[in-house]
């Protein structure tokens, strides 16, 4: 089996700031943004598709002297990535959907997908009420269509209502419990509404079903170390930090982040011995500078 180092440098972790007053990195993030809205929800590289993105807007600074050399290269290239998770809704909506060819996406009733239809462009717009109108008359019509129901339960929850989410996305699992959007979901609408054994109980089960996806140990490890299982907690980070970085996935900078916020906060408690008991069961590398 082939063991990876993963180098922390928490001058990045810490130190990085976005300089949203540097118009050259605003405009080339823009334009990566703008390339991955035209990635298709059904890419089965959306990863390899979004580094394209990036490298692809990043050419832009080649002319630049700070990224001649390989170091500054790969800060620029993390700058650009922390900004697109922190900023760009393209990329969220492709890293949190469900692959269209799942069976349950559409509905066969013309009334019902209709309905749905327009529930996509109320909501894309960000006129929530009418999208929970429209994706509620689209389960009244057709009671399986698991994608109305999902997108129900992320209507209610764009409105805080953390009750009305969980009983769409349960809904939704009725129909196909084994559906990834709902089970990640219902454990973040559960964790909102401050339910948190029910998250944890939700994140398990879509780690116990989706073992290679980021999302669910990612999720967890923020709930049990906020909730005193501070071990436990880092090692479910860390774990997800190194398939964000396998995969690499832009949203392994925001794991790197949380990672070097329990750093600090473990620091401060005196308690290092329980960071460096996990970074080295991942052989995780820590540079300071």
């Amino acid at each position: 089996m082939k063991i990876l180092t993963y180098i922390f440098i928490f001058s990045f972790v810490f130190g990085y700031s976005q300089d949203k007053n540097n118009d050259k990195f605003l405009a080339i993030s823009n334009d990566a943004c703008d390339c991955i809205s035209k990635i298709s929800l059904d890419d089965e590289e959306k990863n390899k598709q979004i580094q394209n993105c990036i490298g692809v807007s990043l050419k832009k600074l080649e002319k630049n002297a700070d990224s001649s050399n390989k170091q500054s290269a790969e800060l620029n290239y993390k700058k650009v990535e922390n900004y697109l998770v922190q900023n760009c809704e393209s990329l969220k909506n492709i890293a949190f959907s469900e692959n269209k060819k799942f069976k349950h996406a559409s509905s066969e009733n013309v009334l019902a997908q209709l309905a749905y239809d327009d529930g996509m462009e109320y909501i894309n717009n960000n006129d929530i009420e009418n999208a929970i109108l429209k994706f509620t008359k689209a389960v009244e019509i057709d009671p399986n269509f698991a994608f109305a129901w999902d997108n129900l339960g992320i209507s209610y929850r764009k409105n805080k209502d953390y009750e009305n989410a969980i009983a769409s996305y349960q809904k939704s699992l009725d129909i196909y419990p084994e559906g990834r959007l709902p089970l990640l979901n219902i454990a973040i609408a559960y964790n909102l509404n401050k339910d948190f054994g029910q998250a944890i109980i939700y994140y398990k089960k879509f780690i116990a079903l989706y073992s290679d996806d980021p999302e669910g140990y990612y999720g967890l490890g923020l709930i049990l170390y906020t909730q005193g299982q501070q071990e436990e907690g880092l090692d479910n980070l860390v774990r997800a930090y190194t398939i964000y970085t396998a995969q690499n996935s832009p949203y392994r900078s925001d794991a790197a982040k949380k990672i070097g916020y329990m750093y600090k906060d473990l620091k401060n408690q005196d308690k290092l011995e329980v960071f460096n008991k996990v970074a080295d069961k991942y052989n995780l590398k820590v540079q300071s500078n």
